[in-house]
């Protein structure tokens, strides 16, 4: 029997009589010049592993990652704390935010990055890092540093670490003169010793604010911006610069937010802003976008949605409108087409920019649809739309793809039956491409759970995380940005950042299990006897080094002896060896890469325990994986499962099996 359709996606139906069928780990790729039937129209390949880039320091949730405009950085934000990462893949602390867990949104326009948490909205403005990296201490205002790692420190830099307060600013030299020694800084505060950072303020200047006006008198360094956090002596927090007056970057007026008397005195200007309560019509917001240089953001827990002035971070205060199509509360927001859909918990509609004044945007007529988002963070581009997972006032937990102004299904009854009755709301996606697959990544944290999407074959897969246990959890994969041709991951929860690496065969070092189950092989329920299955992988790929095929045996010394008067049980499925376990390291020659067999007889409710053969050891290209004498089975299912860091590409299979009589 050639290919008996032991090679496909993931389908395991709500009844596993019904099918069984699971991909896992694996991705299936079609051949688009082989006629149906033929050997390899469909073949596994293994998905993409992680290969490690960076930690960052304080090892959280990384939730978010965005490659800025001119691809030369990369914003991440970890836990609190937000990074920038130049093209070496070097990070270095820009800002703070001020909640530490879930998924964030963030964007750009070239010249400010935004980002938004729920809580607030923040701002930096995007530029030259001059920064020093260091290890150091505070107690009330002074700042010690014991050891530098990087660069110098110098009075007026913006001054970070884990549990600094907002706003810090370096203000005067102690014993220190740019390297270890004493410092000291704004704001009183106590933080133990750990790695710590300074950055350079984007001004240095003396001036002096009286009621709303700044009026700069000289400038040290640096230029003024709109958006940029003023601060000084006597200076209220959040003080930001909404306009310029006469100034514009340097002497002049300018018009800052707080109504305030501070003497002339040396100010600074930061790069990092927390938007404060007096910027726009609300404050918050859960996603955000960007289009014709306004950045779109939504009011958490209601039907409002503002955006930013033109190339500006900072929003009017009528700026704002509400998704009005339906009663449903908006959910999230994505820009497509330069066209704003806004996903509601039910509906959605659409709007695009008028440049009608104070708020430039408008509904267009005939874009609402009956289908809602049941997840922000499922939100995702994919293709030339996006997709996510959705919900109505009729159920929830289907995901679709918008097709223009068309949600259109592409999930299927295995993928919803997963998901079916469950809580969603976490769901977290995001879209990479490689080698031409672009898939949807879709993780249900909560179930445990990771889905991928390959919409050049419409196929489904799992992508899971193996433990060392050999059991599977959701991929580690929280978020995504394509950065230096590299296309890199945050992981969910120790602050690492992966590549995606089509030669890497492990996750981070951690072997992955791939597994593939077929379908079921019935002959109208008629006795069938199964003489020889043959599974062609790709062969000779062995490798040097350990074979991380999990060994669960137990072993006993040798000789080990039964007495007359005693009793040796083994159950099922334990396996005992005799002998001394073998011990391998890194230098050790070739390894056999193992693929694993066992089936059921009874549809996928119970299984045979597992038979292992060689796929090929490295350079063993004639090799072939072939398992014999299986038995007989009126309803038969095949499962495979490698484990070993090698190139298991699955081409097909063929059985040789013959129909019984009865």
């Amino acid at each position: 029997m050639a290919d008996f359709g032991f090679v496909g996606p993931s389908y395991p139906a709500t009844s596993i009589y019904q099918d069984s069928s699971e991909c896992i780990n694996f991705l299936p790729e079609i051949d688009p010049l082989k006629q149906p039937g033929d050997r390899g129209v469909v073949a596994l390949y293994p998905t993409p592993g992680l290969t490690i880039k960076a930690i960052l320091p304080n090892q959280q949730e990384v939730r978010g990652m965005r490659t800025l405009s001119g691809g030369q950085k990369m914003l991440v934000v970890c836990g609190s704390y937000v990074y920038v990462f130049d093209s070496a893949l070097s990070p270095t602390l820009v800002g703070l935010l001020s909640t530490s867990t879930g998924r964030v949104g963030i964007s750009d326009n070239g010249i400010n990055a935004y980002i938004v948490d729920g809580t607030n909205r923040y701002t930096w403005r995007i530029n030259t890092v001059t920064a020093a990296v260091f290890t150091g201490s505070t107690s009330g205002t002074t700042l010690t540093v014991t050891s530098i790692k990087s660069g110098t420190i110098a009075v007026g830099q913006h001054f970070f670490g884990l549990g600094a307060l907002q706003e810090t600013v370096i203000t005067a030299l102690g014993t220190g003169s740019g390297g270890v020694g004493t410092y000291t800084i704004n704001q009183s505060q106590s933080i133990a010793s750990s790695q710590m950072y300074t950055s350079n303020a984007g001004a240095v200047v003396t001036g002096s604010i009286s009621t709303t006006t700044l009026t700069v008198t000289a400038v040290t360094s640096g230029t003024l911006y709109v958006g940029q956090t003023i601060q000084g002596t006597g200076v209220t927090t959040q003080t930001i610069i909404t306009a310029l007056g006469s100034g514009s970057g340097g002497v002049g007026t300018y018009t800052v937010n707080n109504s305030q008397t501070v003497a002339s005195t040396t100010l600074y200007s930061l790069n990092w802003t927390v938007l404060p309560s007096t910027d726009g019509a609300f404050v918050g917001g859960d996603t955000v976008d960007i289009v014709d240089n306004y950045f779109v953001y939504n009011r958490p827990s209601s039907q409002q949605w503002g955006s930013s002035g033109v190339l500006s971070p900072l929003s009017g205060n009528t700026s704002y409108s509400s998704k009005d199509g339906a009663p449903d509360n908006l959910v999230g927001l994505i820009v497509d087409h330069r066209e704003v859909y806004l996903m509601g918990e039910a509906s959605s509609e659409v709007w695009t920019d008028v440049g009608a004044v104070p708020f430039p945007f408008q509904r267009i007529p005939g874009t609402s649809t009956q289908h809602g988002v049941a997840a922000r963070f499922s939100l995702a581009r994919l293709g030339d739309s996006f997709a996510y997972v959705s919900r109505n006032n009729r159920g929830q937990a289907q995901i679709m793809q918008m097709k223009g102004y068309v949600p259109t299904r592409i999930s299927n009854h295995a993928v919803e039956n997963s998901i079916a009755n469950q809580y969603v709301d976490d769901a977290i996606a995001w879209t990479y491409q490689l080698e031409g697959h672009e898939c949807y990544v879709v993780s249900f944290p909560t179930l445990n759970l990771t889905w991928a999407y390959d919409i050049a074959s419409g196929m489904w897969h799992k992508w899971l995380y193996t433990d060392t246990t050999g059991g599977y959890s959701r991929h580690r994969g929280n978020c995504c940005a394509v950065f230096q041709s590299m296309v890199l991951v945050g992981d969910y929860s120790n602050g690492s950042i992966y590549e995606l690496d089509k030669n890497n065969y492990t996750d981070n070092g951690q072997y992955t299990r791939r597994l593939r189950r077929a379908p079921h092989l019935v002959s109208d329920l008629q006795r069938q006897y199964f003489d020889e299955l043959q599974i062609q992988f790709q062969p000779g790929v062995g490798s040097y080094g350990l074979n991380t095929t999990i060994d669960t045996a137990i072993y006993l010394a040798s000789p080990f002896v039964i007495y007359a008067n005693q009793t040796f049980t083994i159950k099922a499925p334990e396996v005992y060896k005799v002998g001394v376990k073998a011990s391998i390291n890194s230098t050790t020659p070739a390894t056999y890469p193992q693929a694993m067999l066992r089936w059921s007889n009874d549809g996928g409710s119970t299984w045979s325990r597992e038979y292992w053969v060689t796929i090929g050891q490295q350079g063993k290209y004639k090799n072939r994986a072939i398992w014999r004498r299986l038995g007989m089975a009126r309803d038969r299912v095949f499962e495979v499962s490698i484990t070993d860091p090698v190139n298991a590409v699955i081409v097909s299979a063929n059985l040789k099996a013959t129909q019984g009589e009865n």
